[in-house]
């Protein structure tokens, strides 16, 4: 049982964010062709170095989801229908099974692709306070997803700061026309291509939106002493998401998921209540009266 009123709708709310989300976002991938039974067979799995997919790949799982297609698809409807029956019940067992299966899908996809994708990780680190449904587990895990979404930003930025690269004028210019020579040669009248284009005939301006790019991440820190400026980074996210795209046609709108603890969930959680209030208010009056 939850332990009050106001923490089982403060739990019903964030469990509809976060697994809305996560149904989009699974449904991108389906549009996308990049599930597992999308997949097909794949030739080769790449084993990857760390102990986590060398483990994986050792059991097997993965090898033998890529050539058998129905139970492929199975563990794709799972991927749907457990978010969906968790929200309707909010039963533990389910994220459980969901928290399992999006690892495997982590894990699989990253191995099929030869390279680490990050953007599932929001998903996976976003489920796990819903293991619990005591109210002090609940809040410690929940600030700690927004925690690691400040340590996401603010280390990429002292690692910018610390390594010398923020520093560097041309540092840049070169990553552009390495990381976009296929839209410069491919759709060189792209907007995206048209930036870059631009960018690496402009090193200082170049140099200027690397720092800018430094400077938003670093804001971050903020994040680790006060709450107030939470709404102020969530635009900030979500701009560095669009720019990023646009300027270096990295795609990480899904760790926007990572964004929702950022969310004024008090201020929600009135409006939520005045529209109930509101409800209940339109029920009375179109309530038959009782002779």
């Amino acid at each position: 049982m939850l332990p009050n009123k106001h923490f089982e709708n403060d739990y019903r709310l964030k469990a509809t964010l976060v697994f809305s989300f996560a149904l989009l976002l699974f449904f991108m991938r389906f549009m996308n062709n990049v599930l597992v039974s999308q997949i097909g067979e794949v030739p080769f799995l790449f084993e990857q170095k760390e102990w986590t997919y060398r483990l994986f790949y050792q059991s097997s799982i993965a090898q033998w989801l890529t050539v058998h297609f129905i139970p492929a698809a199975m563990f794709d409807a799972l991927l749907f229908f457990l978010p969906l029956v968790f929200m309707l019940t909010r039963s533990r067992l389910y994220v459980y099974g969901f928290s399992l299966i999006a690892l495997i899908y982590f894990l699989l996809f990253n191995m099929a692709a030869g390279h680490h994708y990050h953007g599932m990780v929001g998903v996976l680190v976003m489920s796990v306070p819903f293991w619990s449904k005591n109210e002090e587990r609940f809040n410690l895990l929940w600030q700690g997803a927004r925690y690691y979404l400040l340590y996401i930003f603010a280390s990429a930025a002292l690692w910018k700061l610390l390594r010398g690269s923020a520093f560097e004028p041309e540092q840049m210019v070169n990553i552009l026309k390495a990381q976009q020579l296929d839209v410069l040669l491919q759709q060189p009248g792209s907007l995206r291509a048209v930036i870059a284009q631009y960018l690496i005939a402009h090193p200082a301006v170049a140099h200027g939106v690397l720092v800018t790019n430094m400077l938003l991440q670093l804001s971050f820190v903020t994040g680790f002493f006060t709450k107030r400026f939470d709404v102020v980074l969530l635009v900030l996210c979500v701009v560095f998401v669009v720019a990023n795209y646009f300027a270096m046609s990295i795609v990480s709108a899904e760790l926007l998921i990572l964004c929702i603890p950022l969310l004024n969930f008090k201020q929600l959680q009135r409006i939520q209540d005045v529209l109930m209030v509101k409800e209940d208010v339109a029920e009375e009056d179109i309530r038959p009266a009782v002779v």
